[in-house]
């Protein structure tokens, strides 16, 4: 049974928690003092840090996972971090592909949001979304992720406008190619076909060194923090100047 959060302590719901990006953030709460509830569809979340399995593209799992994430009655931060991405000539994505990529990508979040939105108010909590740089620029051979990203994108928009008279905060990171062990996996498969007046340009778009799944982390941090209370609707990017 978890204990009640002490004075002063926030609740925060992350998902991806078990590696990457959602790893480096839960830890970063942790460190804090937050309670911090880590979502995923397989143990491995930080320790200290209260694992919760739940596949966000399932509307039923998320709503347990949310419910028992507010046994408290507040959510104070919720961090949509889990993701999936793909990579392909669009006339070999199959509908399943699409549809788990907008499962995971973009339903998601929405899921999560709207389940959690009765513990945000309570507290005037706030929501960060992991969105990408495929959601603010066009890039060849990733159309069903660049899609559910566009999604999230606006969606984190579009809900801070709407949530701004209950002042519940929400904003988004757009990430460009980040260090992380899923980025690399999908690097491994480019195919070897690809039109270099496509590919060369689709290079042009990552350039330096990858980034730390901790740097994304400490902009999560901060946009859920009182020093960025002003923030709303935000959309930074973390891409090097490429868009």
């Amino acid at each position: 049974m978890t204990s009640a959060p002490t004075d002063g302590q926030r609740v925060v719901v992350i998902t991806g928690a078990a590696s990457g990006i959602g790893f480096a953030t839960a830890e970063l709460f942790r460190d804090l003092g937050d309670l911090v509830f880590g979502l995923d569809i397989q143990p491995g979340v930080p320790e200290g840090v209260e694992f919760v399995e739940c596949n966000v593209g399932d509307k039923s799992a998320v709503d347990a996972a949310i419910a028992h994430c507010g046994q408290f009655g507040r959510i104070d931060v919720l961090a949509n971090v889990a993701g999936i991405v793909q990579f392909g000539r669009f006339e070999g994505i199959e509908e399943a592909e699409f549809d788990r990529v907008i499962a995971v990508d973009l339903k998601g979040p929405f899921f999560l949001m709207q389940a959690a939105l009765p513990f945000l108010k309570a507290c005037r909590g706030n929501i960060v979304n992991v969105s990408s740089v495929a959601g603010n620029k066009a890039q060849p051979y990733a159309m069903a992720y660049a899609s559910a990203k566009g999604g999230l994108t606006m969606l984190t928009k579009s809900l801070a406008l709407e949530l701004s008279p209950d002042r519940v905060r929400v904003n988004a990171i757009c990430p460009g190619t980040v260090d992380t062990p899923l980025v690399a996996k999908v690097a491994e498969t480019y195919p070897d076909d690809l039109d270099p007046r496509v590919s060369d340009r689709l290079m042009m778009m990552l350039p330096g060194r990858p980034i730390a799944p901790a740097e994304l982390g400490s902009a999560i941090v901060y946009l859920a923090s009182k020093e960025a209370r002003m923030i709303t609707g935000a959309v930074l990017a973390f891409d090097g100047g490429m868009t």
